[in-house]
């Protein structure tokens, strides 16, 4: 059955995904962005009632863990390259639904339900240290949800499933809420502005990389400034249109 006001929920939850396509279009996330609305697009049948088959909420997932792989290869020239990457990824997820319509049985055994979890937390695990963790944090208790369901589908209740429904529905607006949270930086220094939306756009995966990187081209330079997570550490009476140049110089194969 059709819920028409988890329908509409599910509409409505389309306009973070489009604004999301605008704030990173001009970055090496916008293949990203695409997988994304891709996986909330597959999620519809689940969320709004059109189907309770385990398939539907199975490719959901498959979805979903490939959005999250695929801001792992956002970095140029190669992040093209990566989406075949992703592809063959999806591929090899859905592929026992393929072989359970041909040769019948089941298709969510536990080694494949495990393959897709640990998939599906590399890329949730990878925003939950940024300002988008509360919304990561809904979505991998959603998605968690879910795979708790395909193991064991008769151990599910209703309510339970319609609160795992609401929070993926809300979860969108959520993460749009969490990326105001930038505004409140503009008092920052330059640095740690461009520092921490690049962080918090790109995860813990590359932001860690471009920590590092930065960090050391400036101890080559002998700067004292430096990067932690939280912001930059260190002053020496650096000069700030230098050391935005030096990061800009570290980050230019992603924005």
């Amino acid at each position: 059955m059709i819920h028409v006001s988890l329908f509409i929920l599910f509409l409505l939850g389309c306009l973070p995904f489009i604004w999301a396509w605008f704030a990173l279009k001009a970055t090496s996330l916008r293949h990203a962005a695409l997988w994304a609305a891709a996986a909330w697009l597959s999620w519809g049948p689940v969320l709004t009632g059109i189907t309770t088959e385990p398939v539907a909420g199975f490719i959901a997932l498959a979805a979903t863990a490939c959005a999250g792989v695929a801001v792992l290869g956002a970095r140029r020239p190669h992040v093209l390259a990566w989406n075949f990457v992703v592809l063959g990824l999806l591929a090899v997820m859905i592929l026992p639904l393929l072989e359970s319509w041909i040769l019948g049985g089941r298709p969510f055994g536990p080694v494949r339900l495990f393959f897709l979890g640990a998939t599906l937390a590399v890329g949730i695990g990878n925003y939950l240290p940024t300002c988008f963790g509360p919304a990561a944090l809904l979505v991998g208790l959603g998605c968690g949800g879910e795979l708790l369901a395909l193991a064991d589908p008769d151990q599910t209740a209703p309510t339970i499933d319609l609160v795992r429904r609401l929070g993926l529905l809300a979860a969108p607006w959520l993460a749009l809420a969490c990326s105001c949270s930038r505004w409140r930086r503009r008092s920052a220094s330059a640095l740690d502005r461009a520092w921490l939306d690049f962080r918090d756009r790109f995860g813990l995966f590359w932001g860690m990389r471009v920590k590092e990187q930065f960090n050391n081209v400036a101890r080559h330079a002998g700067s004292a400034v430096s990067l932690s997570w939280s912001g930059r550490s260190g002053d020496g009476g650096a000069d700030e249109t230098v050391i935005v140049a030096d990061f800009q110089a570290v980050v230019q194969r992603f924005v």
